[in-house]
């Protein structure tokens, strides 16, 4: 596998990425934006006021979930959510007040029903989705320590797989799919968390 497949996944990006976020006046002086903009990343820049609105990433945490055999827990997207249908790995967006650590915590026992031990930073990955969708995101590894399995949230299904298993998974992203690539291929380097430094 190409390394840096694995870090970046631009691939479904356009050049329309962040519309989504643009304000039609200014939040500082009310001046219309019209089609005033900075050059690069379609960031829109007042010509009365000088404000620039920066279009930034939205931080999120990705889990992986092994159990003793060394499966990992992945979720079927309910039919309402983005790439219904679709398997992922448990996760979601950091809320404001909460560091990544909690977020990793509650993301997985809202969607899975299980208490886990967090383990480890495998990465942190910038995700261009599509043209409304970019992502910076945690990926963590956890054990399972307590808990029933059972799909909740933005999952219906539940699923452990092996390495026979996920080659034949639809994943609702790449991202997903390559990191488990490379769980499984063994020798993935994790990195220890230390949360004394955790802002509480």
């Amino acid at each position: 596998m190409d390394e840096n497949s694995f870090y970046q996944v631009f691939s479904n990006s356009g050049p329309l990425a962040g519309n989504n976020q643009r304000f039609a006046f200014c939040p500082h002086c009310a001046t219309p934006f019209g089609e005033q903009m900075l050059a690069r990343c379609g960031r829109q820049q007042c010509v009365r006021c000088g404000f620039v609105h920066y279009l930034n990433p939205s931080p999120g945490v990705t889990v992986i979930v092994r159990d003793g055999d060394g499966r990992v827990l992945i979720g079927r997207r309910v039919d309402r959510a983005r790439y219904g249908g679709h398997w992922c790995l448990p996760g979601g967006y950091i809320e404001y007040e909460e560091s990544f650590l909690d977020t990793a915590q509650r993301e997985v026992r809202e969607e899975t029903g299980l208490s886990i031990r967090l383990c480890g930073i495998v990465n942190v990955v910038s995700n261009l989705l599509d043209d409304l969708h970019h992502t910076l995101v945690v990926i963590l590894l956890a054990d399972v320590v307590g808990g029933r399995a059972e799909a909740a949230d933005d999952l219906d299904q539940l699923r452990w797989i092996d390495p026979a298993g996920h080659r034949t998974v639809r994943y609702a992203f790449a991202a997903d799919k390559r990191v488990i690539d490379w769980y499984f291929a063994g020798g993935m380097p994790v990195l220890p968390i230390d949360s004394r430094h955790e802002a509480r």
